[in-house]
This record gives structure tokens, C-alpha cells and sequence, in this order.
């Protein structure tokens, strides 16, 4: 186990470096336009709640790893879920109307719309060991993504004045939610043994979801290239962030 999760944390660092997190960290651009693709993820927050109810939990197993991806599948710390109730506090939504479904299940978004779907393909009868795989995956990029995205929150706070907890309070210590980091499963870990055929499937897993990710990730930076919410502004141009919020209504 300790190969695939060595591998799963060299892939994270890999996904940290996708143009999206670099076009995030910009700071010389407007915070929303840098966060202009929000709204755009709103089927995959819906989806990934799903998956965790449908498709991950098997409330019926003894196996002890799947007995553990149950109990993280019941707590409230999966930050992909629960994106689309802070984009009305954020005012995002106001980016992008949500009568154009052109958008949201166009050809545009399709690699972001489908990426459910095929976690779903991964996750279906897959082993305990498999769907961990999955899961911490999932953790691990969506750590890397609402890091970034806190920073850019934060930004917006400072410009605001208004307090956004979810982005601001409710992700902190995402990292500590990890299954593999609880002493419980690092003590399932130690006792499993993988043959080489079960441990090259765990990483075929880890490879194929993170391709997965990958390429949604890349979908919203190209989203984010195309589309303007006429904000694009200097940081040091204090008059001008006032007259964008003005006119996007923001404060």
C-alpha cells in the first residue's frame, strides 16, 4: 500500500501544477474573473454527492476498509458537495445565467458534465481497496483545488468586507480528513497485504481518475480563457475594482 499511496502523492503534486491553478494564483487578474468557471462545476458537486451515496457506500459490507469508506461517506467534509450552496453567497452565479443549459451540458463543459459518469464506471463493484484509491483521489485534487480557490476568496474578502465561511472557515483542514491520515486506517493499511496484480489495479485506478480530473481541470481553464466577466482588472487599480463590483453588483 505504501506504493500506491507514495504514487497517488506524486500525482497530486503534478495536478497542482495544471494551468488552471496557475491562471488561480494570478493576482494581477480580477478574483472573479479567476473564479469566473464556478458555476460551471455545479454537475459535479451534485454528481460527486451522488457517487458518495449510491455508488461508494455498501452500508451491507463487513469488509473493514469498506466499513470506513461508509463512515467518511456519512460525514460532512466531502468539499466537492456543497460548492453550489455558497456560489449565491459568493455571487458567482450571477457570471453565468442558469437558464443556459447550452453551457452547462454543452460541448464546452462536457469533460467536467461526464466526469461522474465515469468515477461511477470506476467505482461500480470495484474492490474496497479500489474505491479507497478512488476516494482519496478525489480528496487529494479537491485539496488542491480549494486551496486555490481560498486564496482568491480571501481576496474577495478583502475587497467585499464580507465574510465567506465556506471557502473561508469550512475548508480548512481539509488535508486532516483524508482517510489514509486517520490512525484507524493506517492501522487496516499496515495489516493489508496486496498481491502485484491487486496493487497494480489500485494504480491503474489512481492513473485513470487523476486523467479524469486532469482534463475537466483543463476544460475550466480554457472556459476560463474564453469567457469574461469584464473584470480583468489591475489589483493595483483600487477605483477600478469599485466601479467593477458596482456594476456587478457584488457588495
Amino acid at each position: 500500500m505504501q506504493k500506491i499511496v507514495a504514487f497517488i502523492e506524486q500525482k497530486k503534486q503534478e495536478f497542482a501544477k495544471l494551468p488552471l491553478f496557475e491562471f488561480i494564483a494570478k493576482k494581477h487578474i480580477h478574483p472573479n474573473q479567476r473564479l469566473i468557471f464556478a458555476p460551471v462545476l455545479d454537475p459535479l458537486a451534485v454528481g460527486l454527492s451522488d457517487l458518495n451515496k449510491y455508488v461508494l457506500r455498501e452500508s451491507s459490507s463487513n469488509n473493514k476498509v469498506q466499513e470506513l469508506i461508509n463512515q467518511y461517506t456519512y460525514k460532512k467534509n466531502y468539499y466537492w458537495h456543497g460548492y453550489l450552496e455558497h456560489l449565491e453567497t459568493l455571487r458567482f452565479n450571477h457570471l453565468m445565467s442558469y437558464g443556459d443549459f447550452r453551457l452547462l451540458w454543452g460541448e464546452e463543459t462536457k469533460k467536467t458534465r461526464s466526469l461522474c459518469s465515469a468515477l461511477e464506471c470506476y467505482a461500480f463493484q470495484a474492490s474496497p481497496i479500489q474505491k479507497l484509491v478512488l476516494v482519496e483521489v478525489l480528496e487529494g485534487t479537491a485539496t488542491v483545488f480549494f486551496e486555490a480557490a481560498l486564496a482568491v476568496v480571501m481576496e474577495l474578502q478583502e475587497i467585499t468586507k464580507k465574510e465567506y465561511v465556506y471557502f473561508g472557515g469550512g475548508y480548512v483542514g481539509l488535508e486532516n480528513h483524508h482517510l489514509l491520515n486517520t490512525p484507524e486506517m493506517l492501522q487496516v493499511l499496515a495489516e493489508i497485504k496486496l498481491t502485484d496484480a491487486e496493487c497494480q489495479a489500485a494504480l491503474e485506478v489512481a492513473q485513470n481518475v487523476f486523467e479524469l480530473f486532469t482534463e475537466a481541470m483543463n476544460e475550466l481553464f480554457g472556459h476560463s480563457q474564453t469567457n469574461s466577466c469584464n473584470t480583468v482588472l489591475q489589483v493595483s487599480s483600487i477605483s477600478a475594482f469599485d466601479r467593477a463590483f458596482d456594476c456587478l453588483d457584488i457588495s
